[in-house]
């Protein structure tokens, strides 16, 4: 049995690749419709990317960013990149933030507003403060995940099977200031208008 095994894979590989091969081209999605909206017992105004962020992202990608100021010392940077219809378009944060030199640290899963979100702390170094980060993706169809894998998975799934080439909107939020109790409430508060995107 062993023997016969990689012969099996083998032969499923090349069906399955032959198959692809007579599929029409997948069909790619319009983006979802995205919109950094006001969050209630906030004042916010409308930032434009930087020229890092534009040069570095695809020229089809759409990049909002919003800074949201509490009646306290609550301030959030809230930005949402639209990709385009390269894979490029989205990066993973667990790769990109160290490579801008930040330490990350306390990685776990939150569910905020009905959203789920991948919180972390960030620092510039072990002397310095850390402030609360958090991720949330979801696409045209209405799909909300935080999870790459779950992210990557549905791509090929839905390229390969359902024929279309999925859009995504990556959701980043970066506490300025407050704790970490005031950053999951300000995720709840946000989550309504995500939600009201798509």
């Amino acid at each position: 049995m062993k023997k016969i095994l990689p012969f099996v894979v083998f032969a499923f590989v090349v069906v399955f690749a032959g198959a692809l091969e007579f599929m029409p081209s997948p069909v790619v999605e319009n983006p979802p419709p995205a919109a950094l909206s006001e969050v209630e017992g906030f004042t916010s105004v409308s930032l434009e990317p930087s020229p890092a962020e534009v040069s570095t992202l695809p020229s089809d990608t759409v990049i909002l960013k919003r800074r949201y100021q509490g009646s306290g010392v609550e301030a959030y940077l809230v930005t949402a990149v639209i990709g385009g219809r390269g894979k490029s378009s989205i990066h993973r944060p667990e790769l990109c933030l160290p490579a801008q030199g930040y330490l990350m640290s306390e990685p776990h899963n939150l569910e905020a507003g009905g959203i789920p979100w991948r919180v972390l702390r960030l620092s510039r170094g072990p002397e310095e403060a850390s402030s609360s980060f958090a991720y949330t993706f979801f696409n045209q169809a209405g799909l909300h995940t935080s999870s790459h894998i779950r992210r990557i998975f549905t791509d090929v799934w839905d390229r390969s099977i359902l024929g279309r080439i999925d859009r995504w909107v990556m959701v980043t939020v970066v506490s300025l200031s407050g704790g970490e109790a005031a950053f999951e409430g300000f995720l709840s508060r946000l989550a309504p208008s995500l939600l009201q995107t798509h």
